[in-house]
C-alpha cells in the first residue's frame, strides 16, 4: 500500500496516487482498495455514467472506467474495468470519488479552485469553462499559493470561521491557459488524458499544505465590464448550491434525499460568515493580469471596482 496526505487525511492506497504528496503517518483515515462492488447497474445500461446516492454509501460508475464505492467516508472500493490504465482511473478518483469522500466527512465540497492570497484563502466559483483554474493559476503565477483545484472542501462547522483544507499540488489548465496564466509550454505538460488537450501542471513549488481561514468567495461570469459586485443572501445561496460538487453531480436524487438539509444549511453558514462576490470580467486572456490585480486590491481593501 502507498502512503499519501491530501485535504488533511491520511491515505492508504493500493494504487500509485503521483498527483498526492507522500505521508509518513501509518494510520490511516481512508484506505482506497481494489474489490468487487456488489451493485447492479441500471437497465438499460448507462451510455456513459451513473452515480446512485444511499446515505453513507455512494455508487459511482463510469462507462470506460468502471465501478466505485464510496463508504461512510473511509473507504473507496475500486472494481475497474480489465485493463483500464492506472492514470485512466486516477480521473474520477482523484475529482468526483474524492469529492464524495469528503462530502460524506461533513465538508462543504465546492466545485472551485482555491489560492491563498496574504494569509487567506480565497475560492473561484462558476460554470464549467469559465476559467476556475485559469484565475486560480493567474493568481499562482504572481507569487500566490495555490490550495486547490476543481475540488474545494470547507469546514463550516470550525468554531472561528469557515476553514479551507488544502487539497493536492496540481492543476488542470487549457493549454492557451497555461501559457497565458503562468507562460508554460504546453508542449512540456502532461495531458491529463491520451484523448484530452487539458494539461495537467505540477504546483509543488508553491503549494500551501496548511488549512487556512476562507476570506472570500468570487463566482465567476463573463460580461462587458471588469466589476466585483457583492451577492445578496439568496442570489449567494443559490450560487453556492449550483457549484456544490455533490448536487452538482447527484442531481435531483441529492435534492431528494435526507442530506438535502445538511447541505442547505452548510451553505446557509457559509453566507452568514462570508462575503461571496460576483466577478464578472470580459472573456479574454490577455486581460488576466488586470483581473488578479482587482482580486488582490479587492481584498486588500483597496478596490474602487467593488459594488454593493
Amino acid at each position: 500500500m502507498y502512503s499519501y496526505t491530501a485535504y488533511g487525511l491520511n491515505i492508504s492506497s493500493a494504487l500509485p496516487l503521483p498527483e498526492l504528496q507522500n505521508s509518513t503517518h501509518i494510520e490511516a483515515d481512508v484506505v482506497i482498495r481494489y474489490g468487487e462492488v456488489n451493485w447492479l447497474l441500471p437497465t438499460p445500461a448507462p451510455s456513459w455514467s451513473y452515480f446512485h446516492f444511499d446515505g453513507e454509501y455512494t455508487y459511482l460508475y463510469w462507462k470506460v472506467v468502471g465501478k466505485f464505492l464510496v463508504r461512510s467516508g473511509k473507504e473507496v472500493i475500486i472494481e475497474p474495468l480489465p485493463g483500464v490504465e492506472d492514470s485512466i482511473i486516477r480521473l474520477p478518483l482523484l475529482g468526483a470519488v474524492l469529492g464524495m469522500l469528503l462530502h460524506q466527512r461533513q465538508f462543504l465540497v465546492l466545485h472551485g479552485s482555491a489560492i491563498a492570497v496574504d494569509g487567506n484563502a480565497v475560492v473561484f466559483l462558476g460554470r464549467s469553462g469559465q476559467g476556475k483554474s485559469t484565475m486560480a493559476a493567474t493568481l499562482y503565477g504572481r507569487g500566490h499559493k495555490l490550495m486547490a483545484d476543481d475540488v474545494a472542501a470547507v469546514d463550516v462547522d470550525s468554531a472561528i470561521a469557515p476553514i479551507l483544507v488544502p487539497g493536492f499540488p496540481r492543476i488542470k489548465l487549457w493549454p492557451d491557459a497555461a501559457t497565458a496564466a503562468l507562460g508554460d509550454d504546453p508542449e512540456t505538460l502532461k495531458k491529463i488524458h491520451p484523448n484530452a488537450e487539458k494539461r495537467d501542471r505540477p504546483t509543488l513549488d508553491n503549494f500551501l499544505r496548511t488549512p487556512l481561514t476562507l476570506k472570500r468567495i468570487y463566482v465567476l461570469s463573463v460580461g462587458s465590464t471588469l466589476q466585483i459586485r457583492l451577492l445578496q443572501p439568496t442570489e449567494a445561496i443559490t450560487q453556492l448550491i449550483a457549484n456544490s460538487y455533490i448536487p452538482m453531480l447527484i442531481g435531483k436524487k441529492f435534492i431528494q434525499s435526507s442530506k438535502a438539509s445538511v447541505h442547505l444549511h452548510q451553505c446557509t453558514s457559509l453566507v452568514n460568515n462570508l462575503p461571496i462576490y460576483n466577478l464578472e470580467r470580459p472573456r479574454s486572456l490577455d486581460l488576466l493580469p488586470d483581473v488578479a490585480r482587482l482580486v488582490e486590491a479587492d481584498l486588500a481593501g483597496e478596490s474602487q471596482a467593488a459594488t454593493a
